[in-house]
């Protein structure tokens, strides 16, 4: 929990309230009354009253200063020239007040000023200077509500979002990250909104990629990727196995303590054999649907993979029962594979080999070197092509690690990866271990979920709190209704404290007593019901800020966006031209 806030309470308040306009209404009188006595007077042609106010006042009250009619007049021009001034700013006050939400009260508590300072656009400028990266100083998360400042993301700190459907967080948050790179975007959404409003910015910068194997966007696949590309040995093989075997996993769905690790085991090694024959992903299919098939045995013996080779010749001889389950689990992990759609993304077409087809094959070590963009697209449910989608961003960003670790440590320029619809499009389970040292490599991940309870079925409660925790910026955007989840953002925001002056009267005369108390600064219900166009952030070592979020069309690309949207959103006319994958700037 951090801090309380150590704030005046209700009474202390109102009496200074008082007190100020008290005090103000008695220095516009006397102010007042001394410059039209001594105006009146002058125009009058009377002698010039004394100058000390008390005196002024005490002979004007006798009737031995006199008060000519021109003082009246002049008094009288001094208050409707203050009414025109006043009225303006209270309806300009009164207006302003009308446009703040319910919640921006409580930012007085939260944080600002310089307990901000790592976070303001002074301090992230001096961040990105230090890790040489020119342009913007880092991700706009939103405006203070308590000062005005900006709240920025540094070049080097990692955030997760949680945001309830249609609270805003595409247009206030993906978008204007996407804008703002300055190197490589990984992008992944199960809609094609933030694909039309950047890709006409993007490519302007660099070539831009769209990966739609479920025709989200429309796209078509001018291009390919080979999945079997990462596979370089065993590790990677099985790695690529835990994509899809996660990837193809129901939500909330337990794996079989026997055939799930098996039918990993079988697939890992067809990944590799297929890999090291130099063949398509789809023969990995047709082996496992197959089960007999020799061929990828012979293909691991031939490269001295000695246990992958022995292990698959295991299974082929156990029992029928033991055999068809290993490998139905195996095939219900490469399902998204049956898609013809899908396969036109990660397989050669029209009869060709892996060497022989024509279109560019998409190479994520050639991307990491770039500035290029890519939008990867998957829906969720049935049929998903989570399992590739997850694979193509994990080789993007180990391609970009690997590459960091060759340039001394860290990329040249961020790469940005807005990870949007994260536990769905991208089901990454290894995150949470990797996401603590990214940062430090100039991988900056956005990731976002729609619930704390989306990460769990993911990641599991132990690793969902650790992405949690490694996350040096944390925003919720409202719109979610876990009581759970809530209580403890509740309890992170934290207390302020106030105190209560009471006066009693008695025989004895008047006592003043003095009480001190805690409230929260938001409460379950508060963090419910968050204002659309609010975020509460997290941030590691500064105090919880209400921000009031900066969407796209508040910002200076307002209008490329816009072109972009004209250009790339879905027309009514049925002769429309189909989108392409890949665009070149």
């Amino acid at each position: 929990m951090s801090a309380p806030n150590r704030k005046g309470g209700a009474n202390d308040f109102t009496e200074g309230i008082l007190l100020f306009i008290v005090m103000g209404l008695l220095a516009a009188v006397l102010g007042g009354t001394w410059a039209a006595a001594h105006w009146g007077s002058s125009l009058a042609g009377l002698p010039e009253p004394p100058n000390h106010p008390a005196v002024l006042v005490s002979g004007l009250v006798k009737g031995e200063i006199p008060w000519p009619l021109e003082s009246t007049l002049v008094a009288t021009g001094m208050v409707v020239l203050l009414l025109l001034i006043a009225i303006p700013i209270t309806v300009m006050a009164v207006r302003r007040s009308g446009k703040r939400a319910r919640v921006d009260k409580a930012a007085s508590y939260l944080g600002r000023g310089k307990s901000l300072a790592a976070f303001s656009e002074r301090g992230a400028r001096a961040t990105a200077e230090r890790l040489g990266v020119t342009g913007s100083p880092g991700i706009t998360v939103g405006r203070v509500v308590a000062t005005g400042q900006k709240f920025i993301q540094p070049w080097e700190d990692l955030s997760l979002d949680i945001w309830g459907p249609r609270t805003g967080k595409t247009t206030s948050r993906v978008i204007p990250a996407i804008l703002d790179a300055p190197g490589a975007v990984v992008s992944t959404s199960n809609k094609r909104d933030v694909i039309d409003g950047t890709r006409g910015v993007r490519d302007k910068v660099a070539p831009v990629w769209v990966f739609d194997p479920q025709k989200i966007a429309q796209g078509e696949p001018d291009w390919w990727w080979n999945p079997l590309s990462y596979v370089t040995d065993e590790e990677k093989a099985f790695k690529l196995t835990q994509h899809f075997a996660v990837g193809s996993r129901l939500p909330g769905a337990k794996a079989d303590a026997y055939f799930d690790p098996k039918a990993e085991d079988i697939l890992s090694s067809y990944f590799l054999a297929a890999a090291l024959g130099g063949l398509s992903i789809i023969e990995v299919y047709l082996w496992v649907t197959e089960q007999v098939s020799r061929e990828p045995i012979e293909i691991l013996k031939d490269h001295g993979y000695e246990l992958q080779y022995r292990g698959l010749e295991s299974t082929l001889k156990l029992a029928d029962k033991q055999r068809d389950g290993i490998f139905g689990t195996a095939e219900k992990m490469i399902q998204c594979l049956k898609s013809r759609n899908t396969l036109r993304w990660v397989a050669p077409q029209n009869g060709a080999t892996v060497a022989s087809d024509p279109r560019p094959q998409f190479d994520p070590v050639a991307f990491a070197r770039s500035r290029e963009t890519i939008y990867i697209l998957s829906k969720e449910g049935a049929g998903s092509a989570a399992p590739l989608t997850t694979a193509l961003t994990v080789a993007i960003a180990e391609a970009m690690e690997e590459r960091a670790e060759r340039s001394g440590g860290r990329l040249d320029s961020p790469a940005v990866f807005a990870l949007d619809e994260l536990a769905n499009v991208v089901r990454w389970a290894a995150l949470p271990d990797q996401f603590s040292h990214y940062g430090s490599k100039g991988l900056i991940v956005m990731g976002i979920l729609q619930s704390w309870s989306q990460g769990v079925e993911l990641w599991g409660e132990a690793n969902m709190r650790k992405i949690w925790s490694a996350a040096n910026i944390k925003v919720y955007g409202g719109g979610v209704a876990e009581d759970g989840f809530l209580r403890a953002l509740s309890d992170l925001i934290g207390d302020y404290s106030y105190t209560n002056h009471s006066v009693s009267s008695g025989k004895n005369g008047r006592s003043r007593s003095r009480q001190e108390g805690k409230e929260r600064i938001f409460d379950v219900s508060n963090l419910a019901e968050l204002d659309r166009g609010r975020a509460v952030v997290l941030a590691s070592g500064a105090p919880a800020t209400l921000v009031k979020t900066l969407p796209w069309y508040t910002g200076p690309h307002k209008e490329a966006v816009e072109a972009s949207l004209t250009a790339h959103s879905p027309r009514k006319e049925t002769d429309e031209p189909a989108l392409t994958g890949q665009v070149q700037a």
